[in-house]
């Protein structure tokens, strides 16, 4: 018997969570734009969100915000930033995906220990129309089966002892198995391949032409996780401060640059390492593609660049080359 909940009871399950620890949920940032939604610390006074194409920014952000204290120091003391436990509610299938690639890449080779510290405090609940993805991570996931009725699964001890509080309810029908089916050209096998041998295509100096090379395909995106650090000292007294770590984004011009010398000073080569970085390196790295095909670079792009129609070109590009 599957467990149910309402969209009358989500707001109150949400407030009893609250009572305990942070939540954060995709909400309506204005109510003169009922389009612009976006995660945030959520309480009782604020609309969720429970249908929406996509946020403005990803929810891996609250695990790797863009600006954040790392830690304190005074003298040669050092004290790591206060973590609190937090809940990130209504994450969509790409969403959920995002959070368990990213935490991967933020976990070897080297062990990034404030994204850890955030997300081993952290838990989620995903909340789509698809059935419960069985490769990815959650505490609960809310299936929407019907209009406003939800079916809850938990995976973990705290999503069951969630399941089993007053908010849901008992329910004899059998909910359907939706399938969500990969994107066919996104898991296409030659696809690294034909991006990596790509260095050269004309297709990178015409993005150039097009590109504004603002970086909001970065900042926007749930897999980049370029930043810079900085230490701020108190006005007089440079033993006392805080180093502070901000999203920096490779589609910038000085991303690349050193002391004398920058490695990618032409757009079209920090394009091309855009891609590159996505849709060979990490699959060679880390065994999987630096896209969860969320759509938010497509959908904020003042530039109205579609990264599909870049790859779909590169990769028929790539199959017409004679073999060797």
């Amino acid at each position: 018997m599957a467990k149910v909940i309402y969209d009358s009871g989500i707001e109150d399950f949400l407030a009893e969570v609250s009572a305990e620890m942070l939540v954060y949920a995709p909400v309506f940032v204005n109510k003169n734009y009922p389009d612009q939604i976006n995660f945030k610390l959520w309480n009782s006074e604020l609309s969720l969100a429970l249908k929406y194409p996509v946020t403005i920014t990803p929810p891996t952000e609250i695990l790797l915000p863009s600006e954040e204290p790392l830690f304190s120091f005074e003298g040669d003391q050092a004290t790591p930033a206060k973590v609190e436990p937090s809940v990130i509610f209504g994450l969509s299938w790409e969403d959920l995906g995002s959070i368990q690639k990213l935490t991967k890449i933020m976990g070897k080779p080297i062990q990034d220990e404030p994204y850890q510290a955030r997300r081993s405090q952290a838990f989620i609940i995903g909340l789509d129309k698809f059935s419960p993805p069985t490769g990815l991570d959650f505490d609960l996931y809310f299936q929407e089966f019907e209009t406003g009725a939800f079916a809850v699964t938990a995976k973990t001890k705290q999503g069951k002892k969630w399941l089993s509080g007053k908010h849901f309810k008992n329910h004899p029908v059998k909910i359907p198995q939706v399938t969500k089916k990969p994107d066919p050209l996104l898991s296409d096998p030659l696809l690294p391949r034909a991006i990596k041998e790509s260095a050269t295509h004309p297709v990178w100096d015409e993005l150039a032409e097009t590109c504004f090379g603002c970086g909001i395909c970065s900042y926007v995106c749930p897999l980049c996780y370029c930043f810079e650090t900085e230490d701020k000292t108190k006005f007089g007294d440079s033993n006392c401060g805080e180093r502070c770590r901000s999203w920096d984004s490779c589609m910038l011009k000085n991303f690349a640059a050193t002391s004398g010398h920058n490695f990618r000073p032409e757009l079209r080569d920090r394009i091309y390492n855009w891609y590159n970085h996505k849709f060979y390196r990490l699959p060679k790295e880390q065994g999987f593609s630096g896209c969860v095909d969320c759509n938010r670079c497509v959908v904020y792009c003042p530039a109205k660049i579609n990264f599909r129609r870049v790859l779909s070109r590169v990769l028929a590009d790539y199959k017409k080359r004679p073999k060797k």
